[in-house]
Protein backbone atom coordinates (compact mmCIF):
# COMPACT_ATOMS: atom_id res chain seq x y z
CA UNK A 1 0.00 0.00 0.00
CA UNK A 2 1.88 3.32 -1.29
CA UNK A 3 1.92 6.33 1.14
CA UNK A 4 -0.95 8.17 -1.12
CA UNK A 5 -3.20 6.29 -0.05
CA UNK A 6 -2.43 5.76 3.61
CA UNK A 7 -2.93 9.31 3.71
CA UNK A 8 -5.93 9.80 2.07
CA UNK A 9 -6.90 6.81 4.35
CA UNK A 10 -6.33 9.14 7.40
CA UNK A 11 -7.94 12.37 5.73
CA UNK A 12 -10.84 10.41 5.46
CA UNK A 13 -11.17 9.11 8.96
CA UNK A 14 -10.77 12.79 9.85
CA UNK A 15 -13.03 14.09 8.34
CA UNK A 16 -15.92 12.17 9.31
CA UNK A 17 -14.98 12.37 12.77
CA UNK A 18 -15.27 16.45 12.44
CA UNK A 19 -19.01 15.53 10.67
CA UNK A 20 -19.88 13.68 13.61
CA UNK A 21 -19.12 16.34 15.91
CA UNK A 22 -20.81 19.09 13.74
CA UNK A 23 -24.02 17.53 13.72
CA UNK A 24 -26.41 19.36 16.28
CA UNK A 25 -27.19 17.36 19.64
CA UNK A 26 -31.26 16.84 18.12
CA UNK A 27 -30.20 15.94 14.78
CA UNK A 28 -27.74 13.09 16.09
CA UNK A 29 -30.67 12.23 18.71
CA UNK A 30 -32.73 11.74 15.76
CA UNK A 31 -30.89 9.60 13.68
CA UNK A 32 -29.73 7.27 17.06
CA UNK A 33 -33.58 6.90 17.45
CA UNK A 34 -34.39 5.98 14.26
CA UNK A 35 -31.50 3.69 13.42
CA UNK A 36 -30.38 2.76 16.83
CA UNK A 37 -27.02 3.56 16.35
CA UNK A 38 -24.38 3.74 18.78
CA UNK A 39 -23.25 7.63 19.99
CA UNK A 40 -20.55 9.69 18.52
CA UNK A 41 -17.20 7.91 19.68
CA UNK A 42 -18.77 4.48 18.68
CA UNK A 43 -19.93 5.83 15.68
CA UNK A 44 -16.51 7.41 14.79
CA UNK A 45 -14.57 3.84 15.85
CA UNK A 46 -17.09 2.05 14.11
CA UNK A 47 -16.80 4.45 10.69
CA UNK A 48 -12.71 4.11 11.06
CA UNK A 49 -13.20 -0.06 10.68
CA UNK A 50 -15.19 0.21 7.76
CA UNK A 51 -12.61 2.36 6.18
CA UNK A 52 -9.71 0.53 7.22
CA UNK A 53 -10.69 -2.69 5.84
CA UNK A 54 -11.69 -1.19 2.42
CA UNK A 55 -8.70 0.69 2.46
CA UNK A 56 -7.03 -3.28 3.24
CA UNK A 57 -9.22 -4.73 0.67
CA UNK A 58 -8.50 -1.87 -2.00
CA UNK A 59 -4.74 -2.10 -1.47
CA UNK A 60 -4.52 -6.04 -1.78
CA UNK A 61 -6.27 -5.32 -5.41
CA UNK A 62 -3.74 -2.87 -5.75
CA UNK A 63 -0.66 -4.93 -5.01
CA UNK A 64 -1.53 -7.47 -6.99
CA UNK A 65 -0.59 -6.57 -10.20
CA UNK A 66 3.21 -5.07 -8.42
CA UNK A 67 5.42 -8.43 -8.69
CA UNK A 68 8.24 -6.67 -7.23
CA UNK A 69 6.79 -4.48 -4.00
CA UNK A 70 10.76 -2.99 -3.31
CA UNK A 71 13.96 -3.82 -4.01
CA UNK A 72 16.48 -5.79 -2.39
CA UNK A 73 19.48 -3.37 -0.70
CA UNK A 74 22.94 -4.77 0.67
CA UNK A 75 22.67 -3.80 4.47
CA UNK A 76 26.15 -4.27 5.63
CA UNK A 77 29.24 -6.26 4.55
CA UNK A 78 31.04 -7.95 7.75
CA UNK A 79 34.62 -9.58 7.94
CA UNK A 80 34.05 -12.07 9.64
CA UNK A 81 37.85 -14.58 8.47
CA UNK A 82 40.40 -14.69 5.89
CA UNK A 83 38.17 -16.64 3.53
CA UNK A 84 35.00 -18.17 3.94
CA UNK A 85 33.27 -21.26 1.87
CA UNK A 86 29.70 -22.23 1.87
CA UNK A 87 26.78 -21.38 4.51
CA UNK A 88 24.68 -22.92 6.62
CA UNK A 89 21.82 -22.16 9.00
CA UNK A 90 20.73 -24.01 11.79
CA UNK A 91 20.57 -24.29 15.69
CA UNK A 92 19.93 -20.26 15.76
CA UNK A 93 23.13 -19.58 13.93
CA UNK A 94 24.56 -19.67 10.67
CA UNK A 95 27.63 -22.00 10.35
CA UNK A 96 30.54 -21.71 7.41
CA UNK A 97 34.35 -22.37 7.26
CA UNK A 98 37.55 -20.82 6.79
CA UNK A 99 39.76 -22.78 4.95
CA UNK A 100 42.93 -20.56 5.63
CA UNK A 101 42.81 -21.04 9.27
CA UNK A 102 41.13 -24.81 8.86
CA UNK A 103 38.32 -23.85 11.10
CA UNK A 104 34.45 -24.39 11.44
CA UNK A 105 32.99 -21.02 12.44
CA UNK A 106 29.53 -19.95 14.32
CA UNK A 107 28.27 -16.76 13.36
CA UNK A 108 25.55 -14.90 15.28
CA UNK A 109 22.73 -13.81 12.70
CA UNK A 110 22.04 -11.32 15.24
CA UNK A 111 25.37 -9.23 15.46
CA UNK A 112 27.16 -11.09 12.76
CA UNK A 113 30.37 -12.07 14.82
CA UNK A 114 31.88 -14.78 15.09
CA UNK A 115 30.45 -16.84 18.02
CA UNK A 116 32.58 -20.15 18.15
CA UNK A 117 35.69 -21.74 16.21
CA UNK A 118 36.27 -25.05 16.03
CA UNK A 119 39.52 -26.14 14.43
CA UNK A 120 38.98 -29.11 11.72
CA UNK A 121 42.83 -28.63 10.30
CA UNK A 122 41.89 -28.28 6.59
CA UNK A 123 39.33 -27.18 3.94
CA UNK A 124 35.24 -27.83 4.90
CA UNK A 125 32.03 -27.78 3.61
CA UNK A 126 29.26 -27.20 6.27
CA UNK A 127 26.18 -28.30 6.27
CA UNK A 128 22.92 -28.19 9.24
CA UNK A 129 20.14 -31.17 9.39
CA UNK A 130 19.27 -34.38 11.03
CA UNK A 131 20.67 -33.02 14.63
CA UNK A 132 23.64 -31.74 13.86
CA UNK A 133 26.09 -29.70 12.00
CA UNK A 134 27.73 -31.77 9.37
CA UNK A 135 31.79 -30.87 8.19
CA UNK A 136 33.45 -32.62 5.16
CA UNK A 137 36.54 -31.51 5.80
CA UNK A 138 40.31 -32.54 4.42
CA UNK A 139 41.58 -32.60 1.26
CA UNK A 140 38.47 -31.39 -0.63
CA UNK A 141 41.09 -29.61 -3.41
CA UNK A 142 42.07 -33.25 -4.89
CA UNK A 143 39.32 -35.70 -3.73
CA UNK A 144 41.45 -37.30 -1.19
CA UNK A 145 44.28 -37.75 -3.39
CA UNK A 146 46.33 -35.85 -1.43
CA UNK A 147 45.50 -36.52 2.19
CA UNK A 148 42.89 -37.70 4.14
CA UNK A 149 39.11 -36.26 3.85
CA UNK A 150 36.21 -37.01 7.39
CA UNK A 151 32.82 -36.14 7.76
CA UNK A 152 32.73 -34.47 10.97
CA UNK A 153 29.61 -34.61 13.03
CA UNK A 154 29.55 -31.53 15.31
CA UNK A 155 27.43 -30.79 18.19
CA UNK A 156 26.08 -27.46 18.13
CA UNK A 157 24.85 -27.76 22.06
CA UNK A 158 28.83 -27.99 22.88
CA UNK A 159 30.29 -27.42 19.55
CA UNK A 160 32.25 -30.29 19.77
CA UNK A 161 33.27 -32.82 17.29
CA UNK A 162 31.32 -36.28 18.23
CA UNK A 163 32.30 -38.46 15.59
CA UNK A 164 34.67 -38.70 12.43
CA UNK A 165 33.63 -40.94 9.37
CA UNK A 166 36.08 -41.63 7.10
CA UNK A 167 34.81 -41.42 3.28
CA UNK A 168 34.97 -45.42 2.36
CA UNK A 169 32.55 -47.52 1.15
CA UNK A 170 30.63 -50.03 3.39
CA UNK A 171 33.21 -52.52 1.37
CA UNK A 172 36.34 -50.37 2.48
CA UNK A 173 36.70 -48.98 -0.97
CA UNK A 174 38.27 -45.64 -1.39
CA UNK A 175 36.11 -42.73 -2.34
CA UNK A 176 36.51 -39.47 -3.33
CA UNK A 177 34.03 -37.08 -1.87
CA UNK A 178 33.25 -33.33 -3.68
CA UNK A 179 29.91 -32.24 -2.28
CA UNK A 180 27.82 -32.65 1.31
CA UNK A 181 24.22 -32.95 0.88
CA UNK A 182 21.48 -33.03 3.81
CA UNK A 183 18.29 -32.74 3.56
CA UNK A 184 14.79 -34.64 5.30
CA UNK A 185 16.72 -36.73 7.70
CA UNK A 186 19.79 -37.40 5.15
CA UNK A 187 23.09 -37.36 5.03
CA UNK A 188 24.97 -37.72 1.77
CA UNK A 189 28.37 -37.55 0.46
CA UNK A 190 28.32 -37.09 -3.58
CA UNK A 191 31.60 -38.44 -5.13
CA UNK A 192 32.77 -38.61 -8.92
CA UNK A 193 31.90 -41.87 -9.12
CA UNK A 194 28.69 -42.21 -7.09
CA UNK A 195 26.76 -41.08 -3.67
CA UNK A 196 27.73 -42.15 -0.07
CA UNK A 197 24.63 -42.41 2.10
CA UNK A 198 25.78 -41.68 6.20
CA UNK A 199 23.58 -43.60 8.62
CA UNK A 200 23.41 -40.39 11.21
CA UNK A 201 22.40 -42.72 13.99
CA UNK A 202 25.69 -45.02 13.90
CA UNK A 203 27.71 -42.27 12.21
CA UNK A 204 29.29 -44.51 9.49
CA UNK A 205 28.85 -45.17 5.60
CA UNK A 206 25.82 -46.91 5.40
CA UNK A 207 25.07 -47.09 1.24
CA UNK A 208 27.09 -46.63 -1.54
CA UNK A 209 24.88 -45.87 -4.92
CA UNK A 210 27.36 -45.93 -8.17
CA UNK A 211 27.17 -43.62 -10.80
CA UNK A 212 27.19 -44.81 -14.42
CA UNK A 213 30.54 -47.07 -15.33
CA UNK A 214 32.29 -45.59 -17.44
CA UNK A 215 30.01 -42.12 -17.50
CA UNK A 216 31.40 -39.01 -16.09
CA UNK A 217 28.67 -37.37 -14.02
CA UNK A 218 27.63 -33.66 -14.42
CA UNK A 219 26.07 -33.30 -11.09
CA UNK A 220 24.21 -35.47 -9.11
CA UNK A 221 21.39 -34.56 -6.38
CA UNK A 222 20.48 -36.75 -3.51
CA UNK A 223 16.31 -36.77 -3.12
CA UNK A 224 14.94 -38.82 -0.81
CA UNK A 225 15.09 -42.65 -1.94
CA UNK A 226 16.68 -41.40 -5.15
CA UNK A 227 19.66 -40.05 -6.45
CA UNK A 228 19.21 -38.31 -9.86
CA UNK A 229 22.88 -37.80 -12.03
CA UNK A 230 23.22 -35.77 -15.32
CA UNK A 231 25.62 -37.66 -17.49
CA UNK A 232 27.86 -36.03 -20.53
CA UNK A 233 25.03 -37.33 -22.75
CA UNK A 234 22.40 -34.85 -21.48
CA UNK A 235 20.42 -37.36 -19.93
CA UNK A 236 18.96 -37.66 -16.16
CA UNK A 237 18.88 -40.89 -14.92
CA UNK A 238 17.09 -41.52 -11.58
CA UNK A 239 18.86 -44.39 -9.33
CA UNK A 240 17.36 -46.14 -6.82
CA UNK A 241 19.28 -45.30 -3.59
CA UNK A 242 18.87 -48.84 -2.32
CA UNK A 243 19.64 -50.77 -5.17
CA UNK A 244 21.83 -48.23 -7.27
CA UNK A 245 19.73 -49.61 -10.40
CA UNK A 246 18.62 -47.48 -12.80
CA UNK A 247 14.58 -46.66 -12.64
CA UNK A 248 14.24 -43.44 -14.85
CA UNK A 249 16.27 -41.67 -18.07
CA UNK A 250 15.13 -38.80 -19.44
CA UNK A 251 16.50 -35.94 -22.04
CA UNK A 252 16.76 -32.07 -21.00
CA UNK A 253 17.76 -30.40 -23.83
CA UNK A 254 20.55 -27.87 -22.49
CA UNK A 255 23.57 -26.23 -23.61
CA UNK A 256 27.13 -29.33 -23.03
CA UNK A 257 28.16 -27.15 -20.05
CA UNK A 258 25.26 -27.24 -17.90
CA UNK A 259 25.40 -29.07 -14.22
CA UNK A 260 22.92 -30.60 -12.60
CA UNK A 261 21.40 -29.07 -9.01
CA UNK A 262 18.38 -29.01 -6.50
CA UNK A 263 15.36 -26.83 -7.03
CA UNK A 264 12.41 -26.18 -6.08
CA UNK A 265 9.82 -29.61 -4.75
CA UNK A 266 9.47 -31.97 -7.42
CA UNK A 267 11.73 -29.87 -9.68
CA UNK A 268 15.42 -30.26 -10.74
CA UNK A 269 18.09 -27.14 -11.82
CA UNK A 270 20.20 -26.75 -14.91
CA UNK A 271 22.69 -24.28 -14.77
CA UNK A 272 24.97 -23.33 -17.27
CA UNK A 273 27.51 -20.73 -18.16
CA UNK A 274 24.69 -17.86 -18.31
CA UNK A 275 21.79 -20.30 -18.48
CA UNK A 276 19.38 -21.72 -15.81
CA UNK A 277 16.18 -23.76 -16.66
CA UNK A 278 13.74 -25.62 -13.86
CA UNK A 279 12.51 -29.09 -15.12
CA UNK A 280 10.14 -31.77 -13.83
CA UNK A 281 12.42 -35.03 -13.11
CA UNK A 282 10.39 -37.43 -13.97
CA UNK A 283 9.15 -36.52 -17.72
CA UNK A 284 12.20 -34.08 -18.35
CA UNK A 285 9.58 -31.36 -19.07
CA UNK A 286 11.15 -28.24 -18.91
CA UNK A 287 9.27 -25.63 -17.23
CA UNK A 288 11.03 -22.50 -18.01
CA UNK A 289 14.40 -21.22 -19.49
CA UNK A 290 16.26 -17.99 -18.54
CA UNK A 291 19.34 -16.28 -19.82
CA UNK A 292 20.70 -13.85 -16.94
CA UNK A 293 23.06 -11.75 -18.84
CA UNK A 294 26.53 -12.96 -17.01
CA UNK A 295 27.89 -15.64 -15.39
CA UNK A 296 26.24 -17.94 -13.12
CA UNK A 297 28.13 -18.46 -9.81
CA UNK A 298 25.94 -20.01 -6.91
CA UNK A 299 21.47 -20.33 -6.48
CA UNK A 300 19.49 -21.07 -3.81
CA UNK A 301 15.92 -21.54 -4.04
CA UNK A 302 12.76 -19.61 -1.87
CA UNK A 303 9.20 -19.97 -1.76
CA UNK A 304 8.56 -18.04 -4.90
CA UNK A 305 11.76 -17.14 -6.35
CA UNK A 306 15.41 -18.54 -6.93
CA UNK A 307 18.13 -16.33 -6.25
CA UNK A 308 21.45 -15.91 -8.25
CA UNK A 309 24.93 -14.59 -7.95
CA UNK A 310 26.03 -13.52 -11.24
CA UNK A 311 29.24 -11.80 -12.60
CA UNK A 312 28.67 -9.51 -15.21
CA UNK A 313 31.53 -9.01 -18.01
CA UNK A 314 33.39 -7.36 -19.10
CA UNK A 315 32.80 -4.53 -15.86
CA UNK A 316 32.89 -7.73 -13.59
CA UNK A 317 30.45 -6.92 -11.35
CA UNK A 318 28.78 -9.05 -8.94
CA UNK A 319 25.55 -9.24 -8.28
CA UNK A 320 22.46 -10.89 -7.15
CA UNK A 321 19.37 -11.57 -9.30
CA UNK A 322 15.93 -12.52 -8.59
CA UNK A 323 13.93 -14.83 -10.68
CA UNK A 324 10.72 -15.82 -10.40
CA UNK A 325 9.80 -19.50 -9.72
CA UNK A 326 6.97 -20.18 -11.67
CA UNK A 327 8.08 -18.10 -14.90
CA UNK A 328 11.83 -17.71 -14.81
CA UNK A 329 11.04 -13.87 -15.44
CA UNK A 330 14.07 -11.64 -14.08
CA UNK A 331 13.08 -9.39 -11.48
CA UNK A 332 15.05 -7.36 -9.09
CA UNK A 333 18.74 -7.36 -8.61
CA UNK A 334 21.41 -5.37 -6.57
CA UNK A 335 25.39 -4.66 -6.94
CA UNK A 336 27.05 -6.65 -3.72
CA UNK A 337 30.46 -4.43 -4.12
CA UNK A 338 32.34 -7.58 -2.70
CA UNK A 339 34.02 -10.21 -5.89
CA UNK A 340 33.37 -13.64 -5.99
CA UNK A 341 31.39 -15.78 -3.83
CA UNK A 342 31.53 -18.82 -1.67
CA UNK A 343 28.19 -19.62 -0.32
CA UNK A 344 24.38 -18.50 -0.26
CA UNK A 345 21.93 -18.69 2.29
CA UNK A 346 18.72 -17.68 3.49
CA UNK A 347 18.53 -16.21 7.10
CA UNK A 348 15.02 -14.68 7.97
CA UNK A 349 14.64 -12.17 5.93
CA UNK A 350 17.90 -11.81 4.68
CA UNK A 351 20.06 -13.50 1.98
CA UNK A 352 23.83 -13.77 3.16
CA UNK A 353 26.76 -14.02 0.64
CA UNK A 354 29.43 -15.28 1.85
CA UNK A 355 33.05 -14.51 -0.23
CA UNK A 356 36.28 -16.48 -0.72
CA UNK A 357 38.00 -13.14 0.98
CA UNK A 358 36.23 -13.83 3.86
CA UNK A 359 33.18 -10.94 4.30
CA UNK A 360 29.25 -11.71 4.48
CA UNK A 361 27.38 -9.23 2.54
CA UNK A 362 23.61 -9.22 3.52
CA UNK A 363 20.87 -8.39 1.38
CA UNK A 364 17.95 -7.30 2.41
CA UNK A 365 15.08 -9.16 0.41
CA UNK A 366 11.58 -7.85 -0.44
Amino acid sequence: MNQDFVTQLRLQLREAALREERRAPVARRVIRTRRRLPGPAPLAAALAIALLALAVALGAVALRGEPEPAQPKVVGTYAVASGLSALAPGFGSVWTADPIRGEILRIDPGSRRVAARIPVHGEASVRTGAGAVWALAGDLLYGGDKGPVRLLRIDPATNRITARIPMRTPAGDGFGPVDLQVGGGAIWVVGVDGALRIDPVRNVAERFVPFIAGRAARGAVTNGGSVWVLGVDGRVRRLDALTGRTVGDVRVRMPADSHLFGGRPGTLTLIGANEIALFEPGSGHLLWRATVGGEIRYLITDDDALWTHVSREPDGRDELVRLDADSGRQGAQVNLGEPGVAGMTRVDRDIWVATPGGKIVVVRAP
